[in-house]
């Protein structure tokens, strides 16, 4: 599972495929959600907006600002109706991505990449860890996306067009293994510029769902404030506790389930 993102205030230098990843902003969409002008960095939750790049009509590379949990296009209603209706659509699982109707077109029309310093997860209910890259690069997740419109006029005010996205997610490499039995489909150089080029066939778009792993992935445990979606600070991935070892391939044990304090030794 993959459902609380970390972003920078300032992408750091970024290239995919020789391409420099600029913060060049898509123009928001007459009547877009009044919601997508509030940016979160940290502690980003589902139903939070974040930062993609994607490509428009022109093939130009775009950061576009979309709802952390997909509306699919063909949903009907008022926007809370389709927001309770679709509360679980933050992460597409690559085993089922093109069955659902949620999914199912947009992972063939709309895919993109999700620029992030890094995620949390639990491997206990109340354990969050933090996991990111060493070199503090950002890593890209794979998602896909769509726009959603309401045609009820009780959403006129906040705007009725909401643009959303999913991250895509795979069985864990082995270092991720030790955290959680999923992982975000993280794309690297040309890989990651392939999977925004349009016309992608079913076969070509599976033989992106790999595992992944680096020797550069980093996790460790912070404090028991990250399970708080309320919590936007800088907190929520602030270490007390050394990182876990690279070494071996077991699954994280917790010693304490106590509130997270900073001094308390957990390895």
């Amino acid at each position: 599972m993959c459902g609380r993102l970390n972003q920078f205030a300032k992408l750091p230098a970024l290239s995919i495929a020789g391409r420099s990843l600029g913060l060049a902003r898509r123009r928001s969409k007459i009547r877009e959600d009044r919601r997508s002008a509030v940016q979160v960095l940290h502690n980003i939750c589902p139903t939070d907006y974040a930062d993609a790049f994607h490509l428009d009509a022109r093939d130009e590379l775009v950061l576009e600002r979309m709802r952390f949990g997909l509306l699919p296009a063909w949903a009907r209603g008022t926007k809370a109706e389709v927001a309770k209706k679709f509360l679980h659509t933050f992460n597409a699982r690559c085993e089922s991505v093109f069955d659902l109707a949620s999914f199912r077109l947009p992972i063939l029309q709309r895919r993109c990449l999700i620029p992030v310093r890094g995620w949390h997860e639990w491997p206990s209910r109340s354990s969050p860890f933090f996991i990111h890259r060493r070199d503090e690069t950002p890593l890209l997740l794979a998602g896909l996306w769509d726009v959603w419109e309401s045609g009820s006029t009780e959403d006129a005010a906040d705007g009725s067009v909401v643009t959303s996205m999913s991250v895509i997610t795979t069985p864990p490499g082995r270092y991720l293994g030790k955290f959680h039995d999923r992982s975000p489909l993280i794309l690297e150089d040309a890989a990651a510029w392939h999977w925004l080029q349009p016309g992608l066939s079913r076969e070509e778009i599976r033989a992106f769902f790999q595992p992944y792993d680096s020797p550069l992935l980093e996790a460790f445990r912070v404090s028991n404030t990250a399970n708080q979606a309320r919590n936007k600070t800088e907190e929520v991935f602030r270490p007390f506790a050394p990182p876990v070892p690279q070494e071996g391939d077991a699954p994280v044990v917790i010693e304490s389930e106590e509130d997270a304090t900073p001094g308390l030794k957990l390895f």
